[in-house]
């Protein structure tokens, strides 16, 4: 999926807010991402609701993949995958999931891209991938990397 810095740069039109969003991780990252767009003064109404709307899709999919990746899990026979996840009360959730539920996951992380993508572009161009990457070049390191300058 495209980074979350990528949209940052863009919705904020600048590519020193990689600066900002370099040290965000993307939970973070989508939220202000929302935010950002819901106040952006440049784009029309139906842009902006388009933009929400994948963006909102994209953490979906992402809190789903994390669940997914993150809980403890085991591959059991006959293709099931089961994840433990535990809460605050030490209550433990088991969820069993298939290969093609896992596989579904995998296509809707690459739709909520696409669809991400396609909305971005049509808000910003297609530059709108390269102005975190301004500043990269320019520097010669990635933004997280402090090389004493």
């Amino acid at each position: 999926m495209l980074t979350s810095v990528d949209t940052f740069c863009a919705l904020v039109g600048s590519k020193y807010a990689a600066v900002v969003a370099g040290h965000l991780t993307e939970a973070p990252l989508i939220e202000d991402c929302q935010k950002i767009t819901r106040y952006h003064t440049d784009l029309p109404q139906s842009v902006k609701q388009t933009l929400r709307t994948a963006l909102i899709a994209c953490d979906e999919a992402r809190k789903k993949r994390n669940r997914t990746m993150h809980d403890a899990g085991a591959i059991r026979p006959g293709d099931i995958m089961v994840t433990l996840q535990a809460n605050r009360d030490h209550e433990v959730t088991i969820t069993a999931r298939t290969t093609a539920e896992i596989r579904q996951l995998a296509d809707d992380l690459g739709q909520a891209a696409n669809n991400f993508n396609a909305a971005m572009t049509a808000a910003f161009g297609v530059e709108w991938v390269q102005i975190e990457d301004q500043l990269r070049q320019e520097l010669g390191h990635d933004i997280g990397t402090d090389l004493g300058s």
